[in-house]
């Protein structure tokens, strides 16, 4: 687990992804983009940060934010990559609208 922000820059982190990590990367794989907005309870503001297709940082998109404690993660035009399955979460977007919110 990391433990600090800049345990993410070190190489053994990104040789070791873990789960959550790959599924993040897998998450930027097909997105257009993916955003990583987050706060500890000793900040004072959070960070955004925006991760290209290819899983790397985009260093002009780090900044600050106002936000609460925690960690948002988001995904920009899902599938964007993969043109048939975009067109079929689309054309299926209130089920899977539906199931999304039943997982959460």
């Amino acid at each position: 687990k990391l433990r600090t922000f800049d345990e993410l820059y070190q190489d053994s982190f990104s040789k070791q992804l873990g789960f959550r990590g790959e599924a993040l990367f897998s998450l930027a794989n097909i997105s257009q983009t993916l955003v990583v907005s987050t706060r500890t309870s000793s900040d004072t503001t959070g960070t955004k940060m925006e991760f290209k297709r290819d899983g790397y940082l985009n260093a002009n998109s780090i900044c600050d934010v106002p936000r609460k404690v925690g960690t948002t993660v988001a995904v920009v035009k899902l599938f964007n990559a993969l043109p048939v399955r975009r067109a079929d979460l689309i054309k299926r977007i209130t089920a899977q609208r539906a199931k999304m919110l039943r997982l959460i």
